[in-house]
């Protein structure tokens, strides 16, 4: 089976969740001898093959012309694969590519992506219409949660059959490593951590202000790529007196992961959607987690770590946990880990599409275009 995965730019990984998550199944499904294709940002690599996934690379990048992108993705796929998988529902307009062809589309809406505070009202209808679309034109539906999956059940119930759940996953990271640490002139379990686009649904203002609040000496480290606009300006000139360090986006495993194993704690402020791959790679590190206050998060964690909803009650949490023994410490990072070995790692989030695709090729004997859109 051909299978292209598209809507992501491009792997390696070197933007967000959605290309982590491009990266570690498209690997993992070559290795079980599927043909899978990537696509990719124009001249964002050299080669056209990655670690044994092909890559395909469009005549634009995503984030200068987001629907050409989605056109060329979808269409690349029709010709060339037996199987799309789409991360996000945004190209769904461009599915009746298909119409005389047999190709299957799998859809990852993103969680709710039209409730980011970063998109106008005018993109907000835009992305709904296009996840009421998809939903109406894939032949499944992947929810990123058990939460998401639900909020889909409630909202296109005549489309129940279509939708599975299939988180994202991580990997036990041990990488101690004080070399990288004194680079970055930073001692083990004496900074907090966060690894995030800087968006208002990541609520980093709003973690930054309760950071500021609280009495801990220790520094806040945020990791992440950012594109110049207000709320960016608004985060990052903030006086924050040295005590939030901005190092930019880091891609580099090799430095990524001795960052998250050192930390004290590491603070989540997503907001909107499901299984984000940033908290499991926390979780997986064996971090202490603080969390924003809201269902996916709950979900994640199993409502074992810290939460907070304000500044305030963020402020509140790094006290806490400024306080912990060695013991209570212990519980909250084995809590992490111990989901991350059960539930959230890579070997069971691949068995789960492998089941699907077993379905998907039984069920192609038969296909016919009554099922299309």
């Amino acid at each position: 089976m051909r299978i292209a995965i598209v809507g992501t730019r491009g792997i390696p990984a070197k933007y967000g969740g959605f290309e982590t998550f491009a990266e570690e199944i498209s690997l993992r499904l070559a290795g079980e001898g599927f043909h899978v294709s990537v696509q990719c940002d124009a001249g964002s690599y050299d080669r056209n093959n990655y670690k044994g996934a092909g890559l395909f690379f469009s005549s634009v990048a995503k984030t200068e012309h987001p629907l050409r992108y989605y056109y060329e993705g979808i269409k690349w796929g029709v010709e060339n694969s037996d199987l799309i998988l789409a991360a996000s529902s945004a190209g769904s307009l461009f599915y009746f590519l298909r119409a005389f062809k047999k190709t299957v589309i799998l859809t990852n809406p993103d969680g709710l992506e039209y409730r980011r505070n970063k998109w106008s009202l005018p993109k907000k209808i835009y992305l709904k219409l296009t996840e009421i679309f998809a939903v109406r034109c894939s032949d499944y539906i992947i929810a990123d949660s058990e939460e998401i999956g639900k909020i889909l059940y409630k909202s296109y119930p005549s489309s129940g059959k279509k939708i599975r759940v299939i988180e994202y996953g991580a990997e036990i990271n041990t990488d101690h490593n004080n070399v990288i640490l004194k680079e970055f002139n930073l001692q083990h379990n004496n900074y907090y951590l966060i690894v995030s686009r800087i968006e208002p649904e990541n609520n980093l203002h709003v973690i930054i202000e309760g950071f500021l609040k609280s009495a801990t000496l220790s520094p806040l480290v945020v990791v992440g790529n950012y594109i110049e606009n207000q709320y960016v300006r608004s985060v990052v000139e903030k006086d924050c007196s040295g005590r939030i360090r901005f190092v930019g986006g880091i891609y580099d495993k090799k430095i990524l992961k001795p960052l998250r194993y050192s930390c004290k704690a590491y603070i989540h402020g997503h907001s909107v959607g499901g299984t984000n791959p940033s908290l499991l790679e926390a979780m997986g590190s064996g971090n202490v987690i603080v969390a924003h206050d809201n269902r996916f998060n709950r979900e994640v964690t199993a409502g074992k770590q810290f939460y907070f909803r304000d500044a305030g009650e963020l402020s509140d949490c790094i006290e806490k946990i400024e306080s912990l023994g060695k013991s209570d410490r212990d519980l909250y990072r084995d809590s992490g880990l111990e989901l991350v070995r059960n539930k959230y790692n890579w070997s069971k989030i691949l068995e789960k599409y492998l089941i699907l695709l077993k379905e998907i090729r039984s069920e192609k004997e038969y296909l016919s275009q009554d099922m299309y859109c």
